[in-house]
């Protein structure tokens, strides 16, 4: 029971990790994720074990051990994360007493009282050879912790997985065994870490360390004195070649930025602003000529006609809002396409669209952009018309408009009789 606790205590320290390190990751560089044929490795070795259950603390450790090996099939997806197939084979040993139900008994063989720990002249002997298939997930915890390095020399990886072990058959006696059956089968949790040493780019030496549950009726001892348990560990100590096939490396991640709409955005600025300066220039123009006539002319009378006519104007329209509101609706629409068919009629005027807001409702800043809005929304839809740019010229007002709304837009033609 004790083992069963220790291992649960262990697999909660792994996801712990395992979500440490999910969140450290996020400070390492990121890379392409490799679905394809980069990065897969092939492993094999040699593994030292042992099996842990209800009667085999009876014998002296050494005694215990098994020799077997290890073969592996993986791939890394990334320098943090990869999984696994592996097979592992190796031959076990236990002890049972007399009469009591267990599996892998050899037929009236003992152990020698020399390797009992307390000198029991009545141990049987336990012995098997078993395969274990599991299939794990690794996790890099040096590049996962800190910065990913391809060409690392040492890391540590953990896995973690599952699958079966099964024994072989072979040297089984069905009357002596509780399942009587020549075949047993065990799911298994397995749980790994192995100490990873870089001899080249294609080579590593490795030192892997395995623990494993398995179904406490595999080696068909299910009572330790009054107590049921849950379980049997099993456990490994092994060396390993590990080779990375060809191609080997992981691409880094590079964001694809697109700057198609900031680029739009700056040519639709630049337009606006060199339309602008057209305008002002065009009304320079205007104001340039009419100076030149009034300089050119001695009749006091014109004098005070050009003046008149530079600050008279003519209302040509007016654009109703509601609260807040900017767009168009079909009767603003009606309007302006009236007031276009004016403005393209005079084309030697210049007109002003003037945005206006109401200064009781909302804030300074809200009114600002709302004058400019409806300006703004006035000017491209007089343009959609038909309408000269260079003969409009914007502007805004937070004065009051006698005889109608403040939230409105005005069209003045400017420099009329």
């Amino acid at each position: 029971m004790k083992k069963l606790k220790l291992l649960t205590l262990s697999s909660l320290l792994v996801v712990c990790a395992t979500f440490n390190i999910s969140a450290q990751e996020q400070s390492t560089p990121k890379f392409i994720y490799e679905k394809g044929k980069n990065n897969w490795i092939i492993e094999a070795g040699g593994i030292a074990s042992i099996y842990m259950g209800q009667q085999d603390n009876q014998l002296y450790f050494w005694h215990r051990v098994g020799w077997g090996g290890s073969f592996v099939v993986g791939k890394w997806f990334t320098p943090c994360v990869g999984f696994k197939g592996e097979l592992t084979a190796s031959k076990y040993y236990g002890a049972a007493f007399w009469g009591t139900d267990a599996n892998f008994i050899q037929k009236d063989i003992y152990w020698n009282r020399s390797h009992s720990r307390y000198n029991i002249d009545n141990l049987l002997i336990q012995e098997w050879f078993a395969f274990n298939p599991n299939i794990d997930i690794m996790f890099s915890l040096f590049n996962s912790l800190g910065k990913a390095k391809e060409k690392r020399i040492f890391d540590m990886i953990l896995s973690i997985g599952g699958g079966i072990y099964v024994n072989n058959g072979g040297n089984i006696y069905e009357e002596y065994n509780q399942d009587e059956d020549r075949i047993i089968v065990s799911p298994t949790l397995n749980i790994g870490l192995q100490n990873k040493f870089r001899l080249s780019k294609q080579v590593d030496l490795n030192i892997d360390l395995r623990a494993g549950w398995v179904s406490n009726t595999f080696d068909g001892q299910t009572i330790s004195g009054d107590k049921h348990r849950k379980g049997d560990l099993i456990a490994s100590a092994g060396l390993s070649l590990t080779y990375k096939f060809k191609p080997r490396g992981y691409e880094k991640y590079t964001p694809v930025v697109d700057y198609s709409k900031d680029l739009d955005d700056y040519k639709n600025m630049y337009a606006q602003l060199q339309s602008e300066n057209d305008s002002l220039k065009n009304a320079n123009r205007l104001l340039n000529n009419k100076l030149n006539n009034f300089n050119n002319t001695n009749q006091p009378k014109a004098q005070v006609q050009i003046i008149r006519e530079e600050r008279e104007s003519k209302v040509i329209a007016i654009l109703e809002y509601k609260i807040g509101v900017s767009e168009l609706n079909r009767e603003n629409r009606a309007k302006l396409k009236a007031a276009a068919e004016i403005i393209k009629a005079n084309p030697d005027y210049m007109f002003e669209i003037c945005g206006y807001a109401d200064n009781e409702t909302g804030s300074k800043d809200i009114n600002i952009r709302l004058r400019n809005a409806r300006a703004n929304r006035a000017i491209d839809q007089l343009l959609h018309y038909g309408v000269n740019r260079n003969q409009i010229l914007k502007a805004t007002n937070d004065g009051e408009l006698p005889g109608t709304t403040t939230r409105a837009i005005v069209i003045k033609q400017l420099n009329c009789d």
